[in-house]
């Protein structure tokens, strides 16, 4: 439980904050080992650490906290102090209240990796293992330097990949409200006018004036198959099967497919990279992997790989035999095995997969632009033949 507190020394100097503690009797107890003798104690308010749509903490803003949590470390302040300072520094707003939680636990007496597990939200299992092992390796300040490291390069392909997306979406939507707009109000005006004077209509008229009356009488149809098509793609998705088939699927689409494959590897060779380097054994680097990725077929292998090096196969013939790595991946692991720096081969994967992951961003992107300016050429062009060619008409049979 988390109590605050006031307390003063012999010397007299206030001391308060926040402390975690079973009960007010292990706080007092506490402050008593520290010198401290306390004044005023009362149970602070829980703030829930479920997720939330404002308790979520960015990965840019996790990177930082993690750089700054080093330095303060290598400059020779206690975690408790290190802490207290971030929650003033962070701008998120969560994250700094986590961080004086943090404060609290580790004040009591709690472990970095045990406080770190108590948010589940904001610290990934790769995360809080790879604190766990810098603590019992006495690396800690290192371990905090390669973590920090591997969230600003994830944080980075994110970027690329998001940047790269922005302009399709935006001229989907854009698109998509301009159509929206004439089917609602331009086409029913046109199409009273149409009504009174009684003309025969082309077909493309007669699609866009069904298309409208559909859009306004029947829009809750298209609702109602959204929610169901997203109700049925979770219970696929909740049975072991469909999800491995929809994993799988998703690995054989043109063009997605390779690009999602480079994305899971480069965040499992970094993800491995930075727990080999934390001095995690191998088969704890690949069940810890297997947590982080979120696809099946993927997870299945490590799996499998895991199983392997356990009976004694070199992970590079273990990554091999599962036949789901690309040649590159094991190839490179053997050299990084054969001459002791599996974690900066492991490193250099990474770095390549992500620049990979990058080309491909940009590949995908440019193929959707000029699909993207034929599609609203087609649209454009359809709206107006069907609008201007019945007047047209019209005028050349007055």
């Amino acid at each position: 439980m988390l109590y605050h507190y006031q307390a003063k020394n012999p010397e007299g100097i206030l001391r308060k904050g926040e402390i975690e503690a079973k009960n007010p009797q292990e706080v007092y107890e506490m402050l008593r080992k520290q010198n401290y003798f306390l004044i005023s104690l009362k149970p602070a308010r829980e703030e829930s650490t479920t997720f939330s749509l404002f308790n979520r903490v960015s990965t840019k803003d996790l990177a930082v906290f993690t750089k700054q949590l080093q330095v303060m470390i290598h400059a020779g302040m206690s975690f408790v102090i290190s802490l207290r300072a971030l929650a003033e520094q962070t701008r998120s707003r969560y994250l700094s209240k986590v961080a004086l939680r943090l404060a609290a636990a580790v004040e009591g007496g709690m472990p970095l990796s045990a406080a770190l597990a108590q948010f589940p939200s904001v610290f990934s299992p790769l995360y809080v293992n790879t604190v766990r092992a810098g603590e019992a390796s006495g690396k800690l300040e290192t371990v905090l330097g390669s973590l920090s490291r591997s969230l600003e390069k994830d944080n980075e392909l994110r970027s690329k990949i998001k940047g790269v997306m922005i302009y399709p979406a935006f001229v989907i939507t854009v698109l998509g409200g301009v159509l929206v707009v004439i089917l609602v109000y331009v086409v029913p005006a046109l199409s009273k006018i149409f009504q009174e004077i009684g003309a025969g209509l082309p077909w493309p008229t007669e699609v866009l004036i069904k298309s409208s009356q559909f859009v306004r009488y029947y829009w809750w149809t298209v609702l109602v198959g959204l929610v169901g098509l997203v109700a049925l793609f979770r219970l696929i998705k909740a049975s072991g099967t469909g999800a491995r088939t929809l994993d799988r699927i998703k690995l054989s689409l043109p063009v997605i497919g390779p690009l999602l494959s480079k994305i899971y590897l480069a965040r499992f060779c970094r993800i491995s990279a930075t727990l080999i380097r934390a001095g995690l054994p191998i088969t704890e680097v690949l069940q810890t992997a297997k947590v982080l990725l979120t696809n099946l077929i993927y997870q299945e292998a490590l799996v499998e790989a895991t199983e392997k090096v356990e009976n004694g196969f070199p992970l590079s013939l273990a990554f091999q035999e599962t036949g789901t790595f690309p040649p590159m991946v094991h190839q490179v692991i053997h050299v990084g095995e054969t001459s002791g720096s599996l974690e900066d081969s492991l490193d250099m994967l990474a770095d390549y997969f992500e620049q990979e992951a990058a080309t491909t961003t940009a590949a995908l992107a440019s193929l959707i632009e000029p699909v993207l300016i034929v599609a609203i050429g087609l649209a454009v062009a359809l709206v107006v033949a069907s609008v201007i060619k019945p007047i047209y008409g019209l005028v050349g049979a007055m």
